[in-house]
């Protein structure tokens, strides 16, 4: 993902929306990932779950600030690689 920097405000509020199996380790794994790129990342703040209504999948709803552009590319660039992860928005 390439991020025209211009266009952008940082440090930049976002809501980022993750989409995976249910029973897979989605959640474990955005912790990770968030925690790792972003220093005042809390889990218990920052991260909401809702189940799909037949319960296969679930989508998380990470409120985080971005605070560059290389943060933003890390965070993508992370998530997109996770084999827990199907859609990212």
């Amino acid at each position: 993902m390439a991020i025209q920097e211009h266009l952008w405000e940082f440090p930049h509020a976002m809501q980022l929306k993750i989409m995976g199996a249910a029973d897979a380790p989605l959640e474990e794994a955005l912790i990770e990932i968030l925690s790792t790129h972003l220093e005042d990342f809390e889990a218990e703040v920052h991260l909401t779950s809702k189940p799909s209504s037949k319960g296969t999948f679930v989508s998380f709803t990470a409120q985080v600030v971005m605070r560059n552009r290389d943060q933003v590319e890390g965070i993508y660039r992370a998530l997109n690689e996770c084999p827990h992860v199907k859609m990212t928005i």
